[in-house]
């Protein structure tokens, strides 16, 4: 069964190249630019895997992954992509139990081989 990924990007490049790389290597991918629209999208469907930037329109990663929380709506699992590589910003994300947390620009090789690892 082809796993289901989506991808919350607000940057058309950056989605672009994930979208690319992911719809390559046969993966169902769906798009999602914003928090809110994303925070919707994951009330609504199933994925196995959330490709998730943390600056946002709307809602941002860490507010979208709380508000999900909140209202006990169950997370796939999350690769953060983020151009924030504070130590500050990955503890946050581990706080949450998110340990893939990727830097821009990415390596693609290694983007491939975390999603690959993620989603077993």
């Amino acid at each position: 069964m082809t796993k289901k990924i989506l991808i919350v990007e607000d940057n058309e490049l950056n989605m672009k190249l994930f979208f690319d790389i992911l719809t390559y290597q046969n993966f169902e991918v769906e798009k999602s630019f914003d928090g809110l629209d994303a925070y919707n999208k994951l009330k609504e469907n199933k994925y196995d895997l959330v490709i998730l930037d943390i600056q946002l329109p709307k809602l941002d990663g860490f507010s979208l992954i709380e508000k999900l929380k909140y209202e006990n709506i169950i997370l796939p699992s999350i690769i953060v992509v983020s151009a924030c590589a504070m130590d500050s910003d990955k503890q946050k994300a581990k706080d949450y139990g998110i340990f893939d947390y990727l830097t821009k620009p990415i390596d693609i090789n290694n983007f491939i081989k975390t999603v690959k690892e993620k989603l077993g």
